[in-house]
C-alpha cells in the first residue's frame, strides 16, 4: 500500500539504497586490514580552507579496537544478530513497531509495602513521599534508571572513554491498590489506568512483620499469600471487564480472515482463562503478551512480572520464611499454568479448543517467556546505602549484613526488566564515552544501529 505511490515507490527506493549503504559501512568496518574511507573535510588539517577555530580535532583511534573482535564491539554475537538467540517469527515490522513501545516498568502492590521506597533507592534520593499512611502516593512518580553493564565498564577501561552511559529503563512509583480496586474502590479506576501504561509489572509484596508500620490488613500477621492473591484477583476482575468489552468486535473481525482470524482462537482461550479467575498468561503457556499486539497488550495480567519479596534488612541476604512461603506458592503457579497450557495444547490442538494446529506459544512467537519471577530485596536497605558515596564503605555495610561482595539486589531487579523487555544492548564505545543502546532481541547490526 506505501509503495502504490510514485512517492512511496521512490522513498522505499531510497531507503533500499541507505540499507545497502549501510550493509557495505558494516562490512567495511568489520573486515581487516586499512580501509578505503576518504577523510571528513571538516577534519581539520584536511581542509586547509576551514578555519581553525571551526576545525574538528580528528579522532583518535581506540587502542583495542583494532584487535577486539566484533561480537565484544556490538554487544553481540558475530553471526549478524544481538542476543543470545533470535525471537522467530518477530520480523522487521514487529521489531519497528517495538521500539516505538514504552520501557516502563511499574511498581504495584498494596500501600504501605516499601514501593516508593523502593523507588526512592532506584535513584538514590528521597522523592517519593513514603510516609507511614496508606495512599501517601496518588500521582505515580517517574524516573529512568541505568542498568548496570560489567562489559560496558571494561569497555570504557580498555578504550579511556571519558564517561559511561548505561542503556535506560523507566521506573514507575504508582499508587498502592486494595480490595474491590477493580470497582473503583481507593481510586482503583485510575490507578489500573496507570498499570495498564507500563509493560513490565515490578509486584511488590510485603514479607516481614512491623507493628509500626501501617498495613491495610495486619501488620504483624503478615500473609504474604493473601496479599500477593488478593492484587492478582483485582487485576484479573478488571481484565476480565476490558476482554468482555473487546472480544465481539475481535470476533466481527476475524470472519474477513487474515492475521484477526489466527490469533482469535488465543484471545477466546484468554477470556476463558479470565472468566475462571485465571490470570491471562495461563492461558499463553505462563508467556507475557507478544510485542505489538493491540489487545494483550492491555491486559495487566498478560505483561511480565517480577515479584518483589520485600524483607527486612536483616534478611536482605538469605529472605525469611514469608519470602520463602510466597516464591513456593508463585513457583507453583507458574509451572501450574504452563503444564494446563501444555495439555490444553496436546488434547484440542489449539488453546481455544476448537480444533487446528498451533498452540498460544506458536500463534504468538516471539513471547516473553518465565513471565513471573522472584526476588528478594530490602527496600530499606536498598535506599539507605544508595545515599552512601564511598563505595568502599557501601561494600562493608552491605556485607554486614551477609550480602557477599556487596551484592544488591536493585541490579538484578533492573537485570530481569530488560530481560523481560525482551531488550538486548548494542554497545558502542569510543574516547567521548562507552553507550548502551536497548535494542529489541533478535536485531541485526544494522537495525540496532538505528537506535543511535
Amino acid at each position: 500500500h506505501f509503495a502504490s505511490s510514485v512517492g512511496g515507490a521512490r522513498s522505499l527506493r531510497a531507503m533500499r539504497q541507505l540499507g545497502a549503504g549501510l550493509r557495505r559501512a558494516f562490512s567495511a568496518v568489520a573486515a581487516p586490514g586499512p580501509t578505503s574511507r576518504r577523510p571528513s573535510p571538516l577534519a581539520g588539517p584536511t581542509n586547509p580552507s576551514l578555519p581553525s577555530s571551526l576545525a574538528l580535532p580528528a579522532r583518535r583511534p581506540c587502542p583495542a579496537a583494532a584487535s577486539a573482535p566484533a561480537a565484544v564491539l556490538s554487544g553481540g554475537r558475530c553471526n549478524g544478530r544481538l542476543g543470545a538467540a533470535p525471537l522467530p517469527g518477530w520480523g522487521p515490522a514487529a521489531r519497528t513497531q517495538a521500539r516505538g513501545l514504552n520501557r516502563a516498568c511499574g511498581l504495584v502492590g498494596y500501600p504501605n509495602v516499601g514501593k516508593s521506597t523502593l523507588f526512592n533507592a532506584f535513584i538514590g534520593s528521597s522523592v517519593a513521599a513514603a510516609e507511614n499512611f496508606p495512599f501517601c502516593t496518588i500521582e505515580p512518580n517517574v524516573v529512568k534508571v541505568g542498568v548496570p553493564d560489567a562489559r560496558l565498564e571494561a569497555l570504557a577501561t580498555t578504550c579511556s572513554a571519558a564517561k559511561v552511559v548505561p542503556g535506560m529503563v523507566e521506573i514507575r512509583d504508582i499508587a498502592g491498590l486494595i480490595k474491590g480496586a477493580s470497582t473503583g474502590a481507593g481510586m482503583g479506576n485510575a490507578f489500573l489506568s496507570q498499570i495498564r501504561g507500563v509493560q513490565v509489572v515490578l509486584h511488590v509484596v510485603r514479607c516481614f512483620s512491623d507493628a509500626s508500620i501501617v498495613h491495610v490488613d495486619d501488620p504483624v500477621n503478615i500473609d504474604p499469600v493473601s496479599e500477593y492473591e488478593s492484587i492478582l484477583e483485582e487485576l484479573t476482575i478488571a481484565d476480565l471487564e476490558l476482554a468482555s468489552r473487546r472480544l465481539p468486535a475481535l470476533r466481527k473481525k476475524a470472519t474477513t480472515g487474515g492475521d484477526a482470524e489466527q490469533k482469535l482462537p488465543v484471545y477466546e482461550a484468554v477470556l476463558q482463562a479470565l472468566e475462571a479467575g485465571r490470570p491471562a498468561r495461563s492461558a499463553l503457556g505462563g508467556r507475557g503478551a507478544p510485542p505489538g499486539d493491540d489487545f494483550l497488550s492491555q491486559l495487566i495480567t498478560a505483561k511480565p512480572c517480577v515479584v518483589l519479596c520485600n524483607v527486612g534488612p536483616e534478611d536482605a541476604a538469605k529472605g525469611n520464611a514469608y519470602a520463602a512461603k510466597l516464591i513456593a506458592h508463585v513457583t507453583a503457579s507458574e509451572e501450574a499454568a504452563v503444564a494446563e497450557a501444555a495439555k490444553r495444547a496436546a488434547t484440542s490442538g489449539s488453546p481455544g479448543g476448537k480444533g487446528g494446529t498451533s498452540s498460544s506459544a506458536a500463534t504468538f512467537e516471539g513471547v516473553t517467556s518465565a513471565a513471573r519471577r522472584c526476588v528478594v530485596v530490602s527496600a530499606p536497605l536498598e535506599a539507605e546505602v544508595s545515599q552512601l558515596d564511598d563505595e568502599e564503605f557501601r561494600k562493608e555495610y552491605l556485607e554486614s549484613y551477609g550480602l557477599q561482595d556487596g551484592e544488591r539486589a536493585l541490579p538484578k531487579i533492573l537485570a530481569e526488566s530488560q530481560g523481560l523487555l525482551g531488550l538486548v544492548s548494542f554497545l558502542t564505545v569510543g574516547q567521548e564515552e562507552a553507550r548502551a543502546w536497548f535494542v529489541p532481541q533478535g536485531s541485526r547490526a544494522a537495525e540496532a544501529a538505528g537506535a543511535i
